[in-house]
């Protein structure tokens, strides 16, 4: 499959939607799913955003070859290039409070091989392989993210539910937090027992998200994080950022 794709977001979905179904077809399971999409998706925004900068005038070239071993994905940029050992590293120091810059590190995790290369006249190519184990099966449903905010003993819960992701997800995030704050709130739990997917934005609202609040003087902690969205913290090294727990009743407790 060769396509070639608009330097929009809407290429960043398309992009992440044709390698889940292959990857369904190919019997691989949730969690291998969930990564290859995620790696999928943060090198294609890199494409689209920091590559081609949106422009009109410059095309993602999105190509997916398949056996029954593995699955190869390669997509290029017509970009000015970029040399992805110079990009710093975001679990070392104040890095881990920055916004951005995951996307390469969670890449790098979440596939078997990972190449760079320019390309001539321009551009950068990376190109992905994701081994495929024959023994999984998976179906996974698209969910935008959604929020219910609730008061629990003067302690504000938010209850997120959904994807956490460059766009409506971080955007919904980010707007709730701020409404909350707005209004004065200085004890802020947010609820992730819903939430099964975050890409490198969603982590980058998160922190931004803490950071804010924390500049107001409030705190923000987090709850019920299922597996994948703590191997993330893991990963990023976000752990040390964030206060997490089990239960609502040991979070609100905390703030007393």
């Amino acid at each position: 499959m060769n396509l070639r794709l608009d330097s929009t977001l809407s290429s960043v979905d398309a992009a992440e939607i044709i390698v889940k179904a292959l990857a369904q077809d190919h019997g691989l399971g949730e969690e291998i799913i969930a990564k290859l999409a995620m790696a999928v998706r943060e090198i294609t925004v890199n494409a689209v955003i920091h590559g081609n900068r949106y422009s009109k005038e410059k095309s993602v070239y999105f190509s997916v070859a398949t056996s029954p071993s593995q699955l190869s994905i390669t997509i290029r940029d017509e970009g000015d290039g970029f040399d992805p050992d110079s990009v710093p590293d975001p679990t070392e120091g104040d890095n881990l409070f920055k916004a951005s810059g995951r996307g390469l590190l969670l890449s790098r995790a979440f596939v078997d091989e990972i190449t760079f290369r320019p390309v001539s006249p321009r551009g950068t190519e990376v190109a992905m392989v994701k081994k495929i184990p024959q023994e999984w099966s998976h179906k996974e449903e698209e969910v935008s993210l959604s929020t219910n905010v609730r008061d629990v003993d003067g302690v504000t819960v938010i209850d997120l539910s959904g994807r956490i992701t460059l766009g409506e997800g971080s955007g919904t995030l980010r707007d709730t937090v701020r409404e909350v704050l707005g209004k004065g709130q200085k004890k802020i739990v947010l609820n992730l027992g819903d939430v099964g997917y975050i890409d490198s934005s969603g982590l980058g609202e998160l922190v931004s998200s803490y950071t804010t609040a924390s500049n107001q003087g409030a705190g923000l902690k987090l709850i019920n994080l299922q597996q994948k969205v703590n191997d993330l913290l893991q990963i990023t090294k976000l752990y040390t950022v964030f206060e997490t727990f089990d239960s609502e009743a040991d979070a609100v407790l905390s703030y007393s």
